[in-house]
């Protein structure tokens, strides 16, 4: 088969878990997949950065800028259709919840949730209109939709009205782009802390500063367990910053948490394993997501977790993580108190943490993956 890879949507460090799941699975299916040939479709910021060295693995080079969202959509519609017939692609995998309506060969889309029919404040007014149109119209169109848990896929199949049959569960993993570290070096540790200013103990959460990832009530809910319960330790928040950040900043200032609340911004993997690696918590408060990425991260790093009990989240986490209502700040403090304070269960969640993440692997999500190009194309050719 020669399959496409339609990466035109993907901003390298801007667009979240989007991005893992690209990465990981493009990795993995080079590891296991030496016959096939793939074609990538990149951008501009994301030209040359795969770093896939296997020679089934070529890209073809797109002069538009995904940040130019216009831009990037009319070559998807337009340009791309032609580039994909020039190519003789057979299937064409599109990674970021749209995909070009009108091809000549077949089409898979992996839509991740429905976050822009929930949560549409996450977006502007005319993004939310397009992407609405075209995550409509691209899982109308397409052959095969792939999402991430049961729980998109039933918002799939109930929302844009499509046939379950149609819609395949296919689960991610924690990113195999962090490397679990053995042991940390207390000069590489103090620099760490240094560079992010993390002066003592500290809670984790990893999230991108929209609305929906619930860090507003994360923040009350710290200011209980600093004041109430009188928790010495910070709160450090790694993420790209979205539509809520300035909100966030401002109940910072409000409830003077200036030098305990920190906020990182998008940080290298490297960082970011050291700082799963050395939390003594993770949190993730979110009302609505696909699948779940940190928790499994966090899981694997041996750091217990906290999640809240809605969407994918219990999917994702199973019994390894303490479960709480997100709209209950109250609940959210009193589970962060207890893992902080008993030693018993920190010790199991970590014991079932490991176990949990185990469960999930990129191998795995590239293998079915690759089923799933060979089933479209076999009907395909038989139909």
């Amino acid at each position: 088969m020669r399959i496409g890879i339609n990466a035109l949507f993907l901003i390298p460090g801007k667009v979240g878990g989007s991005e893992v799941y690209l990465r990981n699975l493009l990795c993995h299916l080079a590891k296991i997949d030496r016959q096939n040939e793939y074609i990538l479709f990149v951008n501009k910021e994301n030209f040359h950065t795969f770093q896939i060295s296997q020679p089934n693995f070529t890209e073809v080079f797109c002069p538009i800028k995904a940040s130019f969202r216009p831009a990037r959509i009319l070559w998807e519609q337009f340009i791309l259709p032609f580039q994909i017939k020039k190519s003789n692609i057979e299937v064409l995998h599109s990674p970021g919840y749209t995909a070009p309506l009108l091809v000549s060969c077949c089409s898979i889309v992996t839509i991740y949730d429905m976050n822009c029919f929930y949560y549409p404040e996450d977006f502007s007014k005319s993004t939310t209109f397009f992407l609405k149109l075209l995550v409509t119209l691209a899982a109308r169109r397409s052959d095969k939709i792939i999402t991430g848990s049961r729980n998109s896929k039933k918002d799939i199949v109930q929302i844009l009205k499509i046939s379950e049959s149609k819609t395949c569960v296919i689960y991610g993993a924690a990113s195999s782009h962090l490397s679990v570290p053995l042991a940390i070096e207390n000069k590489v540790r103090g620099k760490l802390k240094q560079r992010y200013s993390i002066n003592k103990k500290f809670i984790l959460t990893v999230s991108v500063s929209h609305p929906h990832k619930n860090l507003y009530r994360l923040i009350e809910a710290y200011d209980i367990l600093y004041k109430k319960y009188q928790i010495d330790c910070q709160l450090v928040i790694v993420g790209i910053k979205g539509r809520a950040q300035s909100v966030l900043m401002s109940l910072v200032k409000e409830l003077s948490l200036e030098k305990r609340v920190m906020f990182t911004g998008w940080i290298p993997d490297e960082d970011l394993s050291l700082l799963y690696s050395e939390a003594e918590l993770f949190v993730f408060p979110s009302l609505f997501e696909g699948f779940g990425i940190p928790i499994l991260e966090a899981m694997a790093h041996g750091t217990p977790v906290v999640s809240s009990n809605t969407t994918s989240l219990p999917e994702v986490a199973g019994r390894a993580a303490l479960l709480v209502d997100p709209y209950r700040v109250d609940k959210i403090a009193e589970a962060m108190h207890r893992i902080l304070t008993d030693e018993t269960l920190r010790a199991t969640l970590i014991k079932k943490g490991f176990n949990r993440a185990s469960q999930f692997s990129w191998e795995k999500t590239a293998r079915e993956t690759l089923f799933a190009y060979k089933r479209v194309c076999e009907r395909a050719s038989s139909g």
